[in-house]
C-alpha cells in the first residue's frame, strides 16, 4: 500500500482544521501508559496546580474531562 501524503493547504471549511506543526510533532512521539514513572510525575504535579487552584487540600483532587 502507498503511503498517502496530502498537499500542505490552509483549510477553511468548519472541520476538519489545521493542526500546528508542534502539535503534529507531539502526536507522532511514542505514548506512555498511566503507570509510567514520567506520567506520574506529570500527573502529580497537574494534582498539585489543581489544589492550588481550587484552594483545597483534598488528596483526592484530580483532573477529569
Amino acid at each position: 500500500m502507498k503511503s498517502f501524503n496530502p498537499p500542505i493547504r490552509t483549510l477553511m471549511g468548519p472541520g476538519p482544521s489545521d493542526v500546528h506543526p508542534r502539535i503534529l510533532s507531539a502526536m507522532a512521539r511514542p505514548t506512555i501508559g498511566h503507570l509510567d514513572p514520567a506520567f506520574v510525575g506529570m500527573m502529580n504535579e497537574t494534582k498539585e496546580g489543581l489544589k492550588t487552584i481550587f484552594k483545597t487540600e483534598n488528596e483526592l483532587t484530580m483532573p477529569v474531562s
